[in-house]
């Protein structure tokens, strides 16, 4: 059985299409404070890719953002960066 080293630049097949979730104690400064940390690794973000969903007693919310993706180095980033942030609680 032979083994293949795949890089995740071909198992991802960048650019792709990928969307980035964070969620956090519901506060003003959330949602500008993590387009800001994403778009520091991609273009202006169009509020039409930008979903925001409030939990049921309102006390946390989770943003989603649609990407375009070009590199498992621009992923990680985004996701270092998002974790370094105080007001995120949790990303996916």
């Amino acid at each position: 059985m032979t083994t293949t080293n795949i890089t995740p630049e071909e198992l991802w097949n960048f650019p792709c299409d990928y969307s980035v979730k964070v969620f956090g104690k519901t506060c003003l400064e959330l949602h500008a404070t993590v387009c800001t940390i994403v778009e520091r690794h991609t273009d202006k973000i169009h509020p039409d890719n930008i979903t925001k969903k409030q939990s049921s007693k309102g006390g946390y919310v989770s943003i989603s953002l649609k990407i375009i993706a070009t590199s498992r180095v621009q992923l990680d980033a985004i996701n270092q960066d998002l974790q370094d942030c105080e007001l995120v609680a949790y990303v996916l």
